[in-house]
């Protein structure tokens, strides 16, 4: 039987042509075994048609040939949804249509998600594909597990893959609905205003900026609270330590926040503690082991990147690409994964004998690895119904002399987590103590290091990872504590309140937003919300969020903080935008749950007609209100157009200078009033007006 394997990049599908019998072949893009034919997708091989295509011819046109955008279009929904290859993968789309009049059958290897169903079936839909289609699950490119996949393959039109698909194919075409039409919709009202940029709208972007704005919001509307704490100085037959008052749950002084307030209470608390007799009324001692952590997903190597180098998020994931495509040195990095399968700790030995090719300097490292200790990450349950596994180094030695400073940063968190693996548990004792003195009572911790264990493949970054005490608690968890028995006496030698104030949070760099983005059930109060966007798992993907920090950047909606030099701040014309914009198009909370919602039309809860449907009527409600809603976006004054009194008059680089125009010249009641520049100025004396042509008119078109 000849068969036809599409698939959705080539590394997916080299990893099946690795272990099938005979010699691989390439002609082009088509790479052939056997009777067997492989074409790689490099991703979505098509694109969405843009809303010019959809509009009727008699809409004027711009100089540059595009479409204006005007109110009466909006909003913009295809009945029949348009699509054509992609410019540089024209030649794959070919070829894969020509591979159908040849084969049997196809399969459908796409990665093991959504997204992957999707760009796989939207090409077959494309060609108007008849033949039989089988679904290949590959999340492993270990040979064991493709061989495994191989054997297991199931026919595409199973309920969970048609799930799969209209997932992605609802989102797909709400994120173009959504976008697209409030994108032109809050352009236009800019324009109107007399703004010329263009204000972009997104169902990740606008949200992801209103979580840095609710942060600058929070730090500007801050206001300090003075607090005390209370510390006392313990003495023990066997040694002195620190120890923190704890206060009784009926303790009166305390705010809604459980911070001390009443400072004649903290005065109190220190004449009737110091100098006084104590018992030792709770001790505890016993060691704790801490696993290693667990291999890096593209979150937590971005985070981890950013946090120790202040790289942003799209140069780490551009290095993690570089080491995977070029270098070939570590494995798929756009993954949300941590686990690895259990075949790939047979591979533990020769990853290693590279890793210390590669970069000699982790020799001893790597010599003191135990390849036989297996860690929680090697867990097949865990990579059940995963797209992909943790991102790992691989079985490739290579010359990296050439890798720039920040790929051999990412390539180092890559194997350092890896090589953890393959150490022992961190060791530690940890000792609670707690003291009654009259009355009242006091706590005390320590954490002694026993053995370091996998901590050593971290350092010296080991201090970056250290715990940071809170505000209102003394960081006495480093202290070594004496041994002691409960109902030991003891003496309270010495007590001291301390004034601490309380302070702004801190600016979100491009790691804390990132993580914000996913962890947004800690931004509702809701429970069941809470619940359930902690199981979406927040906005964007892995693949994604680096992409939107930086388009927030460049659009200019996202700012550096003043006086920092990695923190983001929302700029004026993002804080003008999100002003105009009803609370469900930017809400973090509610993108959240409208990714989770998606689950309801995979699961033929509604339709996707019915989906579809109902966003576009919630959309037609947002571009109404943007009609008329008030943006205060930083622009230069404009004056009011003379000839409409409506519109704004703005300054217009024409062919042969600037002139003024009204905007409202786009308008449905068009304002043709047109006037020549002086000095930065409109000129309203008569002997100056010409029409527009004159002024070598030479507008903006649509975006």
């Amino acid at each position: 039987m000849h068969r036809l394997f599409v698939g959705e990049k080539s590394s997916l599908v080299q990893a099946v042509v690795a272990v099938l019998p005979g010699t691989p072949r390439r002609n082009g893009v088509v790479t052939y075994i056997g009777d067997d034919a492989f074409v790689p997708l490099a991703g979505h091989a098509l694109e969405q048609a843009m809303p010019d295509e959809y509009l009727p011819d008699e809409v004027p046109r711009s100089k540059s040939g595009s479409k204006i955008w005007r109110y009466q279009d909006l909003p913009i929904v295809p009945t029949d949804w348009l699509m054509a290859p992609r410019g540089d993968l024209e030649r794959n789309v070919r070829a894969v249509g020509k591979l159908l009049s040849e084969v049997d059958q196809v399969v459908h290897l796409g990665d093991p998600d959504e997204e992957g169903q999707l760009l796989v079936d939207e090409v077959l839909i494309y060609l108007g594909n008849t033949k039989p289609v089988l679904r290949l699950l590959v999340n492993d490119y270990n040979a064991a597990k493709v061989r495994q996949a191989l054997d297991s393959m199931r026919s595409n039109e199973e309920p969970q893959f048609r799930a799969w698909f209209v997932w992605a194919l609802a989102r797909s075409r709400y994120d173009w609905l959504f976008g697209l039409n409030l994108t032109r919709a809050a352009t236009l009202r800019a324009r109107d205003l007399g703004f010329d940029g263009v204000l972009t709208v997104g169902s990740v972007q606008t949200p992801t900026l209103m979580i840095v704005y609710g942060r600058d919001r929070a730090i500007e509307t801050f206001k300090p609270v003075a607090y005390f704490v209370v510390a006392a100085t313990v003495q023990h037959q066997n040694g002195v330590f620190a120890a923190n008052w704890k206060a009784r749950e009926d303790q009166a002084g305390f705010d809604d926040a459980g911070r001390l307030i009443d400072e004649s209470i903290a005065q109190a608390l220190v004449a009737q503690l110091q100098h006084r007799p104590a018992k030792i009324s709770a001790y505890d001692k016993s060691p704790k082991r801490e696993a290693p952590p667990l291999p890096l997903s593209l979150n937590e190597l971005t985070v981890a990147a950013c946090g120790n180098f202040g790289y942003t998020g799209d140069e780490v994931l551009a290095a993690a690409q570089v080491l995977y495509e070029r270098y070939k040195v570590t494995s798929y990095p756009r993954t949300e994964n941590r686990y690895l399968s259990e075949a790939q700790h047979d591979e533990a030995p020769a990853v290693l004998a590279s890793v210390g090719q590669n970069v000699p300097g982790l020799g001893s490292l790597v010599g003191r690895a135990d390849t036989t200790r297996k860690s929680a990450a090697f867990d097949d349950k865990k990579m059940d119904g995963q797209a992909h596994h943790g991102i790992v180094p691989t079985v490739c030695v290579t010359d990296l002399s050439a890798l720039t400073e920040i790929e051999r940063n990412v390539y180092d968190l890559v194997v350092r987590s890896y090589l953890a693996q393959f150490f022992e548990h961190a060791v530690f004792m940890q000792t609670r103590i707690e003291v009654s003195c009259v009355g009242e009572r006091l706590s005390a911790n320590g954490k002694t290091p026993v053995s370091a264990g996998w901590r050593d493949v971290y350092a010296p970054h080991e201090d970056a990872a250290a715990r940071s005490p809170g505000d209102g608690e003394t960081d006495d968890s480093k202290q070594t504590l004496p041994d002691m028995a409960h109902g030991d006496p003891a003496m309270c030698t010495a007590c001291d309140t301390t004034s601490r104030t309380t302070k702004p949070p801190a600016r979100l760099d491009e790691a804390s937003l990132l993580t914000a983005m996913i962890d947004l059930h800690k931004f509702t109060t809701d429970p069941a919300a809470k619940a359930r966007l902690k199981a979406g798992k927040g906005i964007g993907t892995s693949a994604t969020r680096a992409g939107i920090i930086k388009d927030l950047r460049e659009r200019g909606f996202l700012e550096i903080a003043k006086g920092t030099k990695n923190k983001l701040t929302c700029s004026a014309s993002g804080r003008g935008l999100l002003a105009a914009l009803p609370g469900p198009v930017k809400d973090p909370t509610m993108a959240g749950m409208f990714k989770i919602a998606l689950d309801a039309v995979a699961s033929g809860q509604i339709t996707y007609d019915q989906f579809i449907e109902r966003n576009v009527a919630f959309i037609t409600k947002v571009i109404a209100g943007l009609r008329h809603s008030a943006m205060n976006l930083p622009m230069a004054p404009a004056p009011v157009c003379p000839k409409c009194a409506l519109g704004r008059l703005r300054r217009i680089a024409g062919n042969d200078g600037h002139f003024w125009d009204c905007s409202n010249f786009k308008a449905e009641s068009k304002c043709a009033a047109s006037y020549p520049d002086r000095d930065g100025a409109p000129d309203f004396t008569p002997k100056s007006k010409a029409g527009r042509k004159g002024f070598g008119f030479k507008k903006m078109g649509a975006m």
